[in-house]
This record gives C-alpha cells, sequence and structure tokens, in this order.
C-alpha cells in the first residue's frame, strides 16, 4: 500500500506531496483543482511499467490521439506543457520502500531503454521510430530495486512500446466518473464463480437491489454480461437494473478480483442516493480490508464524506482519511483529516468538500 506520495511536474501540479495515506483515502477539492489528474498520478506510477497507460489516461478524458505530433499526444501530462521538464512521480510503501517513476519527452538518441520484444502487447506496430519524433521515456526501478527503462515512439505504421519482461507489481484500476466495464465485470464474476467466492459479491449488493436471488454471466449475441435473477420470467442484465448497482457492483469485482492492488475511483458518489452511501462505504471498506486493497476515490459531496466518516467509526479500525486540496500561495496542496480533525470539522460544519 502507498504510505507517501510526492508529484512534481505533472499535470496541474508543480509540487504536490501527501504525506498520509490509509487503506481508503477519499480526495475532495474545488472544480478543476486537480482530484482527477491525482488519481491519473497514481495509475502511472502503479503501473510504471507500463507506458501504454499515458494512452489510457488521455483516452479516459475522451482525448483523440492518432495522427498527433508527441508534443500534442502526451506534453500536456507536463506541467503547464514544459517538456522540457521531467515528471517525477515517488511513494512511500508500506514495506518502507521507496518507488519512483521520472517520464520524459526526449530525442530518440537520448532514450537509453532495454532492447524492444517482438511481442509487445499493446504495441501498435513494429516499424522503426519517424525521423525527429520524440518519445515518451519512463525510468523506474522494479520490485527489487533494478533500475529499468522503457518508451513509447511514434512508428512509421503506429504508436509502438518498448517494455521490460517479466516485471510482477500490484495491480491498479481507473474507474472513471462514467466506466462501465461491463465485459471486464463478467470476466471477473466467472473468476471468482470458478472458485467458489460469487456469493459474496450477491450478499454484499443486496441492500441496493434486495429482489436478486442470484447472479449468472449470460452470452447475448457474442457479448459476455452479468444478469440478475430478481424473479421475473427472465433474467435481468445488470445496467437496466441501474447505475448504482452497476457501479458498486464493478467496484466490488475489481477489488475482490486484485488482493493487494490499487482502485482509483472519481467521483465515487455517482449512481449512489445519499441515503445509501454509509452502506457503500462499508462495503467497499470490508472488501479492501479483506483483500488487502488500497481505495483512492474523488468527490464533490458533503454527504458522501459525512457518511464514509460514519460508515468506518462502526468498525474496530478505522482506517480512512481524507484528502481536501486547497490552493495554498499559487500552490495546491492536500490537507489531510484523520478521524479526530475530521470529526472536528464535520461537526461544526466546516467546508471539506
Amino acid at each position: 500500500m502507498y504510505n507517501t506520495f510526492l508529484i512534481k511536474n505533472f499535470k496541474c501540479f508543480t509540487e504536490l506531496s501527501i504525506k498520509e495515506l490509509d487503506r481508503v483515502n477519499l480526495v475532495s477539492g474545488m472544480n478543476d483543482i486537480g482530484k482527477s489528474s491525482l488519481l491519473e498520478a497514481f495509475f502511472l506510477h502503479c503501473g510504471r511499467h507500463n507506458p501504454n497507460l499515458a494512452m489510457t489516461i488521455n483516452a479516459l478524458r475522451g482525448f483523440e490521439q492518432f495522427n498527433l505530433k508527441p508534443e500534442e499526444m502526451w506534453g500536456w501530462l507536463f506541467s503547464d506543457k514544459q517538456t522540457d521538464k521531467t515528471i517525477e512521480l515517488t511513494a512511500t510503501m508500506s514495506d518502507k520502500k521507496r518507488r519512483s517513476l521520472k517520464i520524459k519527452l526526449v530525442d530518440p538518441k537520448e532514450s537509453r531503454v532495454v532492447v524492444p520484444t517482438e511481442s509487445n502487447e499493446g504495441t501498435a506496430g513494429t516499424g522503426s521510430p519517424a525521423e525527429a519524433q520524440k518519445e515518451l521515456l519512463y525510468e523506474f526501478e522494479d520490485i527489487r530495486g533494478k533500475k529499468l527503462s522503457t518508451r513509447l515512439y511514434i512508428a512509421v505504421d503506429g504508436i509502438k512500446l518498448s517494455e521490460p519482461q517479466s516485471m510482477i507489481e500490484p495491480s491498479g484500476i481507473f474507474f472513471s466518473a462514467s466506466s462501465r466495464p461491463l465485459r471486464e465485470d463478467a470476466e471477473r464474476f466467472s473468476n471468482l464463480e470458478r472458485v467458489g467466492r460469487h456469493e459474496e459479491i450477491l450478499l454484499t449488493v443486496k441492500f441496493i437491489e434486495p429482489r436478486i436471488k442470484r447472479l449468472a454471466v449470460l452470452v447475448t449475441g457474442g457479448v459476455p454480461l452479468i444478469n440478475a435473477d430478481i424473479g421475473l420470467r427472465e433474467l435481468v442484465p445488470v445496467p437496466h437494473l441501474g447505475a448504482g448497482f452497476v457501479r458498486l457492483l464493478s467496484i466490488l469485482l475489481a477489488i475482490r478480483s486484485f488482493p493487494g492492488g490499487l482502485v482509483l475511483i472519481d467521483e465515487i458518489e455517482n449512481g449512489f442516493h445519499h441515503s445509501v452511501m454509509r452502506k457503500v462505504w462499508a462495503a467497499i471498506g470490508e472488501a479492501a480490508r479483506k483483500e488487502d486493497a488500497q481505495i483512492i476515490a474523488t468527490t464533490h459531496s458533503w454527504e458522501c464524506i459525512q457518511a464514509g466518516h460514519e460508515a468506518f467509526l462502526q468498525v474496530e479500525k478505522y482506517d480512512f482519511k481524507l484528502q481536501r486540496l486547497e490552493v495554498v500561495d499559487n500552490r495546491i496542496e492536500a490537507i489531510s483529516y484523520d478521524k479526530k480533525t475530521l470529526d472536528a470539522a464535520l461537526r461544526a460544519e466546516l467546508e471539506v468538500r
């Protein structure tokens, strides 16, 4: 798990330090202050061996990436688009080890990279680098502390990835505000059913849809999809049961399927009525503890913050923290609220959103 996190020169952050992270973390702050960008920084760091994640976060923003120059495709990852600087993402983990990622936009001759393999997953094309095109260079250490590097570059027939082999890292999953990973959900549910753990999911989500008797994966038109038995003549595809049910199901499946991983959730309150948020937080907290996962989510909602605080007051160990992003002296800073300070702020009805 992440204990601390330091960001330099990434998107809206010239420098941001989060000094106290817990198992479940909720990030608040005004619009456009960088909550989603903070999740993206964690996402890049937890998959620091895979430069393709830079493409992923652009796609999540709806950014068209084809036929662009590197400065346009990747330049906005850098603070104020200053591509002559280096993005630095550094974490202290629960094992006390320090793990860092440096991202640079460099000329090809400056890239000190491992030898590309012939079968790189996520590669678009196998051509040579296009002349004079800059490359996105990643420098990092593996779990043994060995220094490695890898890159993305534009080849004559597409974007190519050079990636080290045999990397075993904790997984990270990113839920955007509008994520609907239906295919992934079906696969994750099937994997849990294979080992007899699917009933855990069913029991947890029944508070949103109490009519559910069972869940099953059915294939319709070649597409696998989770369906629910709610007492009708046929099983119902879960998207018809409402956004809140689908979102909670997706989150819990991700947590259960990636033990020890990092689950990032943008605007966690989306799809949920405020009256169920306390139970939502209780379900997420229980799953995270059982799977030794870590949660980092964002919110705009005061009710969501209050529900999280109340839910974690009911468990033996209060492993919940609020991180509020604020502008202080023209810089974004993270203000941490633990159990005591958050309780006092909520009782005094202070602004913590």
